[in-house]
C-alpha cells in the first residue's frame, strides 16, 4: 500500500458522498463504531466496500465498515467521514482520514491522507518525507503570541492552569481536520484527554503533525479495533510538552 492508493481512495469517497453534504438525513441504525449513521456515512461505507472488493490490498479497519480482511501485512485505518454531523448539516468542517500502518502499532504508521470534503484541500505525509498540502510542503507554526488551541470540553479542563493572558479555544467537530490545521500552522495545539477517541479518528493526523515538525503525545500505541480509548496532545513543542500527562508516550 502506497500513498497514491490512499489518495485515490479518499478522492473516490469524496465523489461518492458529495451529493449527501447538507442532506440532514439520519438513518435508523448505528455504524460498526457505534455511532448513529447518516446518509453521508452510508455512501462512504458503500464506496469502501466497492474499493475493497476490487483491490488487492491489506486489511481495513473503518469506522463505518468495521474490519475487512485483506492480503499481506499492514492495516489501513479509515474514518471515511470525520465530522459526519457537520457534513450532514452542511457545516464546512469535515474530512476523509486514511492512514496505513505496517503493523497494529501507531509507531508503524507510514503514510496518511486527510482530504477536506468541502474545500477539496488534500493533506498527506509519508514517514521521513515531510507533510504536504496540495503539493506544497507544510510545517507547524513557530509558536508566538496568543495560543490557538483545539480543545473539546473535558473535565478537568486541561487548559485551566496554562499561564497565558489570553487563550483562543476552539472545537470544530473534526479531530482529524484539526490535526491537519496544526500541520499547516493554523492551530498551535490539539488536546483531548477524555481518552474516548478511536484510532481511526487520529491515525492520519498523527503522522501529518509529526512530519510537519510537531510533537505528539498519546496514552497508548497499540490498535485495538474501534474501541474508544485514545487520548492525545499534539502540536507545537512549547505547549504539548507542558500539557501532556506524564503517563503519555511521545511518538
Amino acid at each position: 500500500m502506497i500513498l497514491e492508493d490512499l489518495i485515490d481512495l479518499s478522492l473516490r469517497i469524496k465523489d461518492r458522498v458529495t451529493e449527501y453534504l447538507g442532506s440532514d438525513e439520519e438513518l435508523e441504525y448505528v455504524s460498526e463504531g457505534g455511532d448513529r449513521v447518516r446518509a453521508v456515512d452510508e455512501a462512504a461505507k458503500l464506496e469502501i466496500e466497492r474499493w475493497a472488493s476490487v483491490s488487492r490490498r491489506p486489511s481495513i479497519l473503518s469506522e463505518e465498515n468495521g474490519f475487512i480482511e485483506g492480503e499481506g501485512d499492514g492495516l489501513i485505518l479509515i474514518d471515511p467521514v470525520d465530522g459526519s454531523s457537520n457534513a450532514d448539516r452542511g457545516i464546512p468542517f469535515s474530512c476523509i482520514s486514511i492512514a496505513y500502518s505496517l503493523s497494529n502499532s501507531i509507531k508503524d504508521i507510514s503514510a496518511s491522507v486527510i482530504l477536506n470534503i468541502f474545500s477539496g484541500d488534500l493533506y498527506y505525509a509519508e514517514r521521513g518525507k515531510g507533510a504536504y498540502k496540495n503539493g506544497c510542503r507544510i510545517k507547524v507554526r513557530s509558536f508566538r503570541g496568543t495560543p490557538v488551541i483545539y480543545a473539546p470540553c473535558q473535565d478537568p479542563d486541561p487548559l485551566a492552569d496554562l499561564k497565558f493572558k489570553h487563550i483562543a479555544r476552539r472545537d470544530y467537530g473534526s479531530i482529524a481536520l484539526g490535526l491537519a490545521l496544526i500541520s499547516e500552522g493554523k492551530l498551535d495545539l490539539l488536546i483531548d484527554l477524555k481518552e474516548d477517541l478511536r484510532i481511526v479518528d487520529i491515525a492520519a493526523g498523527l503522522l501529518l503533525v509529526k512530519e510537519a515538525g510537531g510533537s505528539v503525545f498519546i496514552n497508548k500505541i497499540e490498535v485495538n479495533g474501534l474501541d474508544r480509548e485514545f487520548g492525545l496532545v499534539a502540536g507545537v513543542e512549547e505547549l504539548s510538552s507542558i500539557l501532556a500527562p506524564k503517563s503519555y508516550l511521545k511518538l
